[in-house]
Parts: C-alpha cells; sequence; structure tokens
C-alpha cells in the first residue's frame, strides 16, 4: 500500500512540473513575426487536436493521458498567459529585428 501512495506522490509532483508547460513551450517555439497574445493557450488547443486526428499511431490510453495533461495545464497557461501578456503586446508591435 505505501508503494502505491509513493507513485501517486511521484504523479502528482511530475504533473505539477508540466504546468504551464504549453505557455513556455509556445514562447520559445514561435518565430517573432508569429508573436501572438495568449500562445499558451492556443498550444494546448493545437495539441489536444494532434493525437485524434488519426496521424499518430500511439495507443488509446497515451492518447488520452495527454489529452488530460493539457486539459490540466489549460487553466494554468491562461493565468500565466494574462499575467505576461503586457511582455507579448510589447513583442507584437516592438519585434526584436527591428533594428531599434
Amino acid at each position: 500500500m505505501k508503494s502505491n501512495i509513493e507513485r501517486w506522490i511521484a504523479v502528482v509532483l511530475m504533473s505539477f512540473l508540466v504546468v504551464s508547460c504549453s505557455s513556455i513551450r509556445a514562447r520559445t517555439e514561435t518565430a517573432e513575426k508569429d508573436w501572438t497574445v495568449y500562445p499558451g493557450i492556443r498550444q494546448d488547443i493545437k495539441d489536444m487536436g494532434g493525437p485524434f486526428s488519426g496521424k499518430s499511431s500511439s495507443p488509446a490510453w497515451s492518447k488520452g493521458l495527454v489529452t488530460t495533461i493539457l486539459i490540466a495545464d489549460l487553466p494554468f497557461s491562461a493565468v500565466f498567459d494574462t499575467l505576461v501578456a503586457p511582455y507579448d503586446l510589447y513583442r507584437i508591435y516592438v519585434p526584436r529585428d527591428s533594428g531599434e
């Protein structure tokens, strides 16, 4: 019984590590010309459709697991994206490669 509790604790702790990862990943993978507001939420929605598009040969349980993690990440991405929205707007209107 103790082993199961330790496993669940490990799963919960690892889940906290992936919180808002879509927001951070979207900001690091986005080209300057494609910068948008709320990119983490957009990334979550895009990634949710990926496993069920029929292009993946993953087993059904992994598709459900990925979708569950993305759904759990969505509110955290929304909060993080809201907090950094002023920075996103700045990046949209003052791009880095503008030469200034």
